[in-house]
């Protein structure tokens, strides 16, 4: 029986992928301690989780410009919350999310740490060339970050970029081989595992899922991250006030209600949708093109029409135009008759459905959890025998 230190970003595409792996560890009799925030305290309890609570950095978030900073806070606030758990605990390895403080960590703690990524690998080239690392480059609050970090806990970042990309000897991945973009250049240290969908319980928070029983049903979700979506909420109001069926749209918390137009009964706009339970029922799937909910809407053979704004959603939606398995959009194509045709493509062209079958299969081929276990362990018991990594 271990005990297990999980750390990661506070955010539903990077918590959401490790429930599979909490769960599996807490069933097998593993002690697992996961810092994350009160947003995420009921669904990892549920699980058997031990949960460390630190505040929601995330609501901070304004773009990409301060997505770096704000990595960089979560990873200084949770070696805070290390540094105390350490005093009582004995920790036998941390599972770190590829964003945020898991080297950091690893290293404070002085034990094995095994990364897991929550969307495609991407190089650390690539990295810095793109996104929150490029905006940032010379920031002087976060080479003030990086110092005090240093200063408090001993341990220091090779770069900035190590907050974007937090590789180990051992790196978990849920997805597939087949559906990685580049996968030859990995070698046998990452580990493809698929995703998986553990049962969230008490998900559902009143959403009347019965009245999408036996109707067509159109799922609109821009994650939860993104703000000023109501522009865009406005343009599906009026893209499918006629549409036969259900449209769910999934506003998010950071929407402001007062700025929607008045939508027909035959929408339901709520802040938080139990997305896993609506796209059991989905016909057809509009999204940004996070790696979560791309591989949840692949899990229930959803058709997609993917609209990506920034982060890894164009290299998903490229992969996915790519394999055939999604209608891509750029946002400056978005209008009215683009997301009608859009829809009507993917739900009534089969292609796409043979094309999320093929990510599919090879997801249920990779291995999932179990997988992942053995490669844990099998690493854990090299590195406490002081034997090479294989």
């Amino acid at each position: 029986m271990a005990n297990i230190l999980m750390i990661n970003v506070p955010a539903e595409g990077h918590v959401n992928p490790t429930l599979g792996m909490a769960k599996a560890f807490a069933e097998r009799g593993d002690n697992v301690h996961y810092i994350t925030t009160e947003k995420f305290k009921e669904r990892l309890e549920a699980l058997g989780v031990r949960v460390h609570l630190q505040p929601d950095f995330m609501q901070k978030l304004k773009g990409v410009d301060s997505v770096l900073k704000i990595m960089i806070e979560i990873a200084k606030d949770t070696l805070s919350v290390v540094r105390e758990l350490a005093e009582q605990i004995d920790f036998d390895f941390v599972y770190y999310d590829t964003f945020g403080a898991g080297k950091l960590v690893r290293d404070y703690l002085g034990i094995p740490g095994i990364s897991s990524s929550s969307s495609f690998l991407f190089s650390e080239e690539f990295m810095k060339k793109h996104g929150p690392i490029k905006a940032a480059e010379g920031n002087p609050e976060v080479e003030r970050l990086i110092r005090e970090i240093q200063d408090q806990f001993g341990v220091k970042a090779d770069s900035p970029a190590q907050f974007m990309r937090n590789d180990g000897e051992l790196n978990v991945a849920y997805t597939s081989r087949y559906f990685q973009p580049d996968s030859d250049q990995y070698g046998d240290e990452y580990v493809f595992v698929g995703p998986s969908f553990p049962e969230r319980k008490g998900s559902r928070r009143g959403f009347p899922l019965e009245d999408l029983e036996g109707e067509r049903v159109l799922y609109i979700s821009m994650g939860t991250v993104l703000a000023d979506k109501e522009a865009f909420f406005n343009m599906c109001i009026d893209a499918f006030s006629d549409f036969k069926g259900k449209v769910v749209i999934a506003a998010g918390e950071r929407t402001d209600q007062s700025r929607l137009k008045a939508s027909p009964d035959h929408f339901i706009i709520s802040p938080y949708v139990p997305q896993l339970d609506v796209l059991q029922h989905a016909d057809v799937f509009i999204t940004h093109g996070g790696m979560n909910s791309v591989n949840e809407a692949i899990h229930f053979e959803v058709p997609l029409v993917v609209i990506p704004h920034d982060k890894d959603q164009p290299v998903v939606a490229a992969r996915l135009n790519e394999l055939g398995a999604g209608f891509v959009l750029s946002e400056e194509d978005v209008n009215d008759e683009t997301l009608k045709k859009a829809v009507n493509e993917v739900a009534a062209n089969e292609a796409y459905l043979k094309g999320i079958r093929k990510i599919k299969e090879s997801f249920q081929n990779a291995g999932g959890v179990t997988r992942a276990l053995a490669a844990v362990d099998r690493f854990v018991e090299e590195k406490q025998h002081g034997l090479p990594a294989n």
